[in-house]
Formats: structure tokens, sequence, C-alpha cells
């Protein structure tokens, strides 16, 4: 009995750091999926309370429901969440590729859950297949929410790993920086990635796996479905600012599904549009891309010097005169922008 309340019944699987068990809630008499740290937890029973109390706000047809949550004698957290008969993304993968219509609707359904997590401001740090399960009648659920909540401050490895799945782990969490929304969107496109080709982007040992994203990018195969790869080369920039959030990927897979055509621009291309109008983008378009108000300043007064460089050249054409020079910098243009404009302007008047 954990709490003295959840009778565990039969073990469902067990991982490197925890053990999923079919219960009974014996308060209310219905079966549940009760989830064990087995590793230890340096934070208190009260603080597992306040998060149980957090996670139970959160409510959604694709996202699991969590009930309960505390820690045990040896203070190994517990979370008490809804029980879903049914196999997990990552089973369905090793029996075989599925149909690319089923991926897309199972992407939405995580990227619809994730768009309400990120909503109340939270964050779920390890989304992978195994954490997707797929009930009868075609449900799809994402799971394990509460316990990346419960034990982000544990070592879960003797590498010093954070939670999360070495080989879904986002740039920003191999490099220990912040971890927001654009990190469930990165583990996102990786699982959705592996579904699609049937083979995990970043295998090996934790270490390796962790550390190659920071070597190179997810490789994102010509061959996919039409959308796929704009899509998924957005989801896993390397810039966290980069990356859509959860509601325009699935404004973007929900389109695929109805048949309606929906370009997705990696950011460089997006930026190359925005700037040259070069490329076509067919209608309804999501350009993922949150630009920093350091590059926008960039792009607009390179954009500017090079609109008056050209038109002095044409007037020099028409008058014979000598090409007017090139005005300085904006004094309203921020001060560690301006070095990198003014580098552009000697090389337009050399």
């Amino acid at each position: 009995m954990i709490a003295g309340r959840y009778r565990l019944d039969n073990l469902v699987g067990r991982g490197g750091t925890a053990e999923v068990w079919q219960a009974t809630d014996t308060s209310l008499d219905r079966v549940v999926a009760l989830k064990l740290v087995t590793v230890a937890h340096d934070e208190s029973s009260a603080r597992a309370a306040d998060e149980a109390r957090t996670l139970a706000r959160l409510s959604h047809p694709s996202l699991v429901q969590v009930y309960d949550a505390g820690t045990d004698a040896s203070g190994r957290p517990w979370v008490v969440m809804e029980f879903v008969d049914g196999e997990t993304l990552a089973d369905a993968i090793r029996r075989g590729p599925l149909a690319v219509r089923r991926i897309t609707e199972i992407g939405l359904a995580v990227a619809e859950a994730l768009d309400h997590v990120h909503t109340q401001g939270l964050v779920h740090r390890d989304v992978k297949p195994a954490n997707v399960l797929m009930g009868r009648g075609g449900r799809v659920k994402l799971t394990d929410f509460g316990i990346a909540r419960l034990v982000d401050a544990a070592k879960v490895t003797s590498t010093g790993l954070m939670v999360g799945t070495a080989s879904y782990l986002a740039p920003e969490q191999v490099a220990g920086e912040v971890v927001g929304p654009p990190t469930d969107i990165y583990a996102c496109g990786l699982m959705l990635l592996e579904a699609l080709t049937g083979r995990r982007e970043y295998e090996g040992p934790a270490v390796e796996a962790a550390m190659a994203r920071l070597h190179r990018p997810p490789v994102i195969p010509s061959t996919l479905p039409a959308g796929w790869g704009p899509l998924l080369t957005a989801m896993t920039a390397r810039v966290a600012a980069e990356r859509p959030t959860a509601g325009e990927v699935a404004r973007v897979l929900r389109t695929m599904i109805s048949g309606e055509t929906t370009t997705v621009l990696p950011p460089s291309a997006a930026a190359d549009a925005q700037a040259t109008r070069a490329l076509p983008v067919a209608a309804p378009t999501v350009v993922p891309v949150k630009k920093s108000r350091r590059r926008a300043w960039v792009m607009a007064g390179l954009v500017a010097v090079l609109a008056l460089g050209i038109g002095a050249v044409v007037l020099s054409q028409q008058h014979k005169a000598t090409p007017r020079t090139i005005p300085a910098v904006n004094s309203q243009v921020p001060e560690p922008l301006k070095s990198d404009i003014e580098k552009f302007v000697q090389e337009m008047q050399k």
C-alpha cells in the first residue's frame, strides 16, 4: 500500500529510475496508474503535495490526468495518474512503421497537450515515445508530466544529467541553459522524426547521445512526406527561440490531416523570405521564428543601408556626379548593434 490508500496490483513496467504499477485507489474503488521513482529525492513531502495540486489543475483530452502525488517513507516521489489501457508509441515503433496519417494524429494530440501545459506556465521536460500512450479507440495521451516536475532537482544518472532521457534532450538541457516550452518542442520533433523513420536520431550511451546534438543537428531525410521536412527542421532548431510554439505545431499538423497546404520555413529560410520576398510561401503560412530584437534591428539596418547604397549609385549614373556618402548609423539604433551595421557600411563604401 502507498499512502495507506493505493494498493499496488500489477507491475506494468520498470525503467532505470522508476516503476509503473497498475494500482487500485481503495478510497474511490477505481483503477489508477502509480509511478514510483526509485531514486531518492531531496525535497519534502510538502513540496510533492504542492506539485500535485499544480498538476491537478491540468485537464486536457490528450494529457493523462494526475490525481495525487507524494513521497514514500524512503523519500521517493510517487504520482497517481489516470490508467490508460494500451501501448506506448515506443512499443508501436519497435513493432514496425506506422502510417503517416497516424503519426500526424499522434503528433497533433501531443502538440495540443503541450500547448495546454505551456499555457499554464509549465514544462514537461521528458517528451519521448515511451511517454505517449495509445489507448483503445485511437486515444493518444501524453503522460509522465508529474514525474518530470517532481524529480526535477534529482540526479537520475551517474553522469549528472537532469531529468530527461538522453536521446531526446534539447541542446539547452545538455548545455545547462534555461529550460522552457521550446525544450518540449525539440523533444517532440525528435520523437516524430523517429516515428517517421523508425530510427532514433541520437543513439548510444547517455553522455554520447546527449552531447551529439551540440555537434550536429538531426538529419531530416529529404524523402519524408510533404510538409514534414520543414516542420521538423523548425522544431529541432538549435536556438530555442527559433522553434515554433506547440500551438503553431498543432495548426500545421491539423492542416496536414485536412489536406490543406501549409509551409513551415526553417529559421534561415524564413528570414530570407521576409527580407527578399524571393521564396514563395503557400497559404496558410506558419513561420515559427521568434526573432530577437537584436536580429530584427540588424536586418532592418542592413536593408536600409543597402537601399541607400543602391540609390546613391543610381543617382551617380544619372547625374555623372560623385556617389553620395552613405549616412552614418542612426543614433537611435541600440549601441550593441552599431558596430555590426557600421562594418557593413564600410564594406559598402569600399
